[in-house]
């Protein structure tokens, strides 16, 4: 008898981030695929910062994107020359980390993409504000949004996306109706942020649907082996004590623009204690676009256009759009006197916050050498962001310059209590986990359940 479900890990298996796991259901007969990423740590592994592949078959031989010829899904890659029809019925993005959603340029445009709206503000920012290339192609893109608590059927198959608590807005886990019961995907989630009450709201969700009968979970597991109590009113904390007697002129800043609670909290610390923030003109378009007709009132705080403190850093003369259009869109509004270039940063006297993705050469040499300064590390999670920069690199290279370094951050995902309390809560028959580096953890701290622990192995199959 063919079993029901079919679950192939494609990517995310022993390993933390490329998230992609092709879901089949054979009474339904319908196929999705849960994320669609590209494990970051590996690609920048590959590439220059600057690099793009060459081709979709250069990812596939380096193990970054799943070769297909071996399963049952046909024509998931798009082809310029003829795209055909897929029997892939969707793609659903969990939330809008490169780690999930990166290979989504590659896809065969009749595959729908579902995706949170904010998710896809976000991602759709992202491209906007980024050079084109093979790997920032998105053209053409079925996009099918939802909301919380939505619920989607292909062909009798029902998901509902329901939102959870991660270091970015707009992360869902995903309640799946199968024939064979209830399969929850956890998506990426933490319990310590300060939305940490939507991942409580996504279990009781989940628990009502299945009314406590969760068939299979697939669990991310980033944290299970190690923790911190770390939350984002530690991050405050931290720094309102640095603050306090702080000897230091200006404070340069590392995370990842994707973290909006960060960007708030060190954007907020600055406008109360009159300081100047700058970041770079793209990191101001992105964050511009977001701004631009946001959902939800969290977006709309730090504003680019409207809080006076925040100044913005250019390369010279408009040589992009995006470069074009987040300068006139400040002149406009008469704000035009905040944006300034990296030469006039040695004219800069008082006090400022400066914030970079990666360090350039042109930061550091046109400091005012007569100002004291002090390097924070606050990136969440070096593995699954964008991580450019070696911290152990820049602590090197900021040493040079007198510049000592600190490191106050909060981590995006679970800790190992909160993934067991979130595990036992739903309580599944069968246990998946996902995303880590250390799956047979879940093997041993479960031992005496009666949980069956299921350990995936790349490109094979688990029957439910």
């Amino acid at each position: 008898m063919e079993p029901k479900i079919q679950l192939t890990f494609l990517g995310g298996v022993n390993e933390v981030g490329g998230n992609m796991v092709l879901l089949e259901d054979n009474n339904y007969d319908v196929k999705i695929i849960l994320d669609f990423g590209i494990n970051i740590r590996n690609y920048m592994d590959q590439y220059e910062r600057n690099e793009d592949p060459r081709s979709l078959e250069d990812l596939i031989k380096l193990g970054l994107l799943p070769n297909i010829n071996t399963l049952s899904i046909i024509n998931l890659y798009k082809n310029d020359k003829d795209i055909q029809k897929s029997n892939v019925d969707g793609i659903l993005i969990s939330h809008p980390h490169k780690d999930h959603f990166f290979g989504l340029p590659f896809i065969n445009r009749n595959i729908p993409i579902y995706a949170g709206v904010v998710t896809y503000k976000i991602i759709k920012a992202f491209y906007k504000s980024s050079k084109s290339s093979i790997i920032n192609d998105y053209s053409g893109l079925k996009w099918r949004l939802f909301r919380t608590g939505d619920t989607i059927n292909l062909k009798g198959l029902e998901i509902v996306p329901f939102h959870v608590d991660h270091s970015i807005p707009a992360a869902y886990g995903f309640i799946i109706k199968s024939s064979s019961g209830i399969i929850v995907y956890s998506g990426d989630f933490r319990m310590h942020g300060p939305l940490s009450w939507m991942t409580y709201d996504f279990l009781k969700k989940a628990r009502k649907i299945s009314s406590g009968n969760v068939k299979a979970l697939i669990c991310e597991g980033t944290h299970i082996h190690k923790g911190a109590i770390e939350s984002e009113q530690r991050v405050r904390r931290s720094l309102n004590q640095l603050f306090k007697k702080i000897p230091f002129d200006y404070i340069l800043v590392k995370y990842d623009k994707l973290d909006w609670d960060r960007f708030r909290t060190f954007s907020s610390i600055a406008k109360r204690k009159g300081w100047k923030y700058i970041i770079t003109e793209k990191d101001a378009y992105f964050y511009y676009l977001l701004n631009k007709n946001a959902i939800y009132e969290t977006m709309r705080n730090p504003n680019i256009i409207e809080d006076d403190h925040i100044y913005i850093l250019t390369h010279g003369n408009v040589k992009y759009r995006w470069q074009e259009k987040i300068r006139r869109t400040l002149y406009e509004k008469q704000k035009g006197n905040r944006i300034f270039n990296y030469k006039e940063m040695k004219n800069f006297n008082g006090n400022f916050i400066c914030y970079f993705t990666s360090l350039s050469n042109e930061l550091i040499s046109n400091l005012n050498q007569n100002l004291k300064g002090v390097f924070i590390s606050s990136s969440i999670d070096p593995y699954t962001e964008e991580f450019m920069d070696n911290n152990k690199f820049l602590k090197e290279k900021f040493k040079q310059y007198g510049i000592p370094s600190y490191r106050i951050h909060a981590s995006g995902h679970a800790m190992p209590h909160h993934i067991i309390k979130f595990i036992n809560y739903l309580y599944p028959e069968n246990l998946i986990p996902i995303h880590t580096e250390h799956p047979e953890f879940f093997k041993s701290y479960f031992k005496n359940s009666e949980m069956s622990i299921i350990i995936p192995e790349r490109f094979k199959s688990i029957h439910i």
